[in-house]
């Protein structure tokens, strides 16, 4: 991969990750695009991918025909090289992506990549991997939801794409220029730092408790002591931006600064009683993210690039995060359990099968 000239304009976008955050933004591209010289594509895998490349993708009340591919080699094949790549993966897999990248991309021009993972790490494991491409970091804030493979519903508008630099001198105004057409507010900050550490405060809410505890949202709101442990894990985020000397900034459809701002001065109880009904609702009646993935029998969640990066980053700078390094241990012990007790239940399918063979 080189670092030649790209063009101003996308010709070639490649959303590689087929969640929903992945199929919305390449569906929008891809319909915005119209007769223009630019071609929009989507990789990833699984029935829902399956479901998009026979059907189209429904969103938004009509279905999006969307080009979609099960691998990068055939997306590249059919579309060309991109030179706009945004990157919808898990955290955990963005190092693997990024690998694949630059196996697949090998000797052409490197492309502006995008990162949109929730949590800490994304663009720095891409800039390592891909000394060619131009990395930015991004923070999607629609809530987003899959009610089946091929299905997509958008379920708060009042969000939008907030952006920045990573190793950059500006943001690639082509693609920020796509991004408008397809209909995303975005929103455009000079520090990739900002952008990234403000979506964690918001990640930070509702979303660690429910998977330790196994218990939705409006719990962790209702139940006091639930709710002080997302109080004191945000509060613990905060002490290690300032010692990081990261700000806070406000990111579409999301006054984040004003969050912190009544963390800050009202005592925990009136956080609660005023904040706590925002917290709950404010997915659109969507359950985390942490959640979901137990719930679905997922090997792994994101914690690691959330609370346990909060952690991992209080350590460097001699801030103290037990709450948030408590959190990360039980969601990753759950995901634990809940993969022992799928291979227990696997393990007695297979025995109870072989007794009745006897």
């Amino acid at each position: 991969m080189n670092a030649s000239r790209l063009p101003q304009v996308p010709r070639v976008i490649l959303c590689l990750g087929a969640g929903a955050v992945g199929s919305v933004v390449g569906a929008r591209l891809h319909k915005a695009a119209g007769g223009r010289d630019m071609r929009v594509g989507l990789v990833g895998r699984g029935e829902h991918l399956d479901a998009v490349r026979r059907s189209g993708l429904r969103l938004d009340g009509e279905t999006v025909h969307l080009p979609a591919f099960s691998t990068l080699r055939e997306a590249v094949d059919a579309l060309g090289a991109p030179d706009r790549v945004i990157l919808t993966v898990k955290a955990y897999d963005v190092e693997a992506a990024a690998d694949e990248l630059a196996r697949v991309l090998e000797g052409a021009p490197g492309p502006v990549v995008l990162c949109l993972q929730n949590g800490l790490g994304s663009e720095e494991a891409v800039a390592r991997r891909l000394p060619g491409a131009r990395v930015m970091a991004g923070a999607i804030t629609l809530s987003l939801t899959r009610p089946a493979p091929g299905r997509l519903a958008v379920l708060t508008e009042h969000g939008g794409i907030a952006l920045a630099p990573f190793d950059t001198a500006r943001a690639d105004q082509g693609l920020v220029d796509a991004l408008r057409r397809a209909g995303f507010r975005v929103r455009v900050n000079g520090r990739a730092d900002a952008v990234k550490w403000s979506k964690v405060l918001l990640n930070l809410w509702a979303n660690a408790t429910c998977a330790a505890f196994a218990v939705p949202p409006e719990m962790v709101v209702s139940d006091r002591t639930l709710f002080h442990l997302d109080w004191a894990a945000f509060r613990e985020a905060l002490r290690v931006m300032r010692a990081l000397g990261v700000p806070v900034i406000d990111l579409p459809g999301y006054p984040v600064r004003l969050l912190t701002l009544l963390a800050r001065v009202l005592p925990e109880e009136a956080f609660r009683r005023l904040v706590g009904p925002k917290v709950s609702g404010g997915r659109g009646g969507k359950l985390p993210s942490f959640l979901l993935d137990l719930r679905a029998g997922k090997e792994r969640t994101e914690v690691d690039y959330l609370n346990g990066a909060v952690a991992a980053a209080g350590r460097r700078v001699g801030v103290d995060t037990p709450v948030n390094s408590a959190l990360a241990t039980a969601v990753a012990a759950a995901a634990t359990a809940r993969r022992a007790a799928a291979a227990h239940a696997d393990t007695g399918d297979e025995v109870t099968a072989s007794r009745d063979g006897l």
